[in-house]
């Protein structure tokens, strides 16, 4: 519930609709859709060529479909490979950034 004490006020409120697709393990589907609304209060100067005190409302059907699929899990050797992918991928990272402050420490002494 909101009081409106702004009587020059232009009130817009924005639908947005996604048409989304779930789908499980099991071959069931399920078409849903996903829903958000925003609104937004402007304050309109009487006289003004700016916007018309009113409520307005829009409706946008998005052209993008969401599909989300359930899957299987991937298990702890997976897990750990990729863990292990992520150590290494940083330690080589960190690596190039130390030699490469030895050097230009280096060039400066």
């Amino acid at each position: 519930v909101q009081n409106v004490t702004d009587t020059y006020g232009m009130y817009q409120y924005y639908f947005q609709v996604v048409p989304t697709t779930y789908r499980y393990r099991n071959g069931t589907t399920v078409h849903s859709h996903q829903y958000s609304v925003t609104q937004h209060l402007r304050h309109v100067d009487f006289g003004s060529v700016r916007g018309l005190p009113g409520v307005f409302f829009f409706y946008e059907v998005s052209p993008l479909h969401v599909e989300i699929t359930e899957s299987y899990r991937t298990g702890w050797v997976s897990f750990l490979t990729s863990v292990c992918a992520v150590v290494g991928g940083s330690v080589t990272v960190m690596g190039m950034i130390d030699q490469y402050l030895f050097r230009t420490q280096r060039g400066k002494g």
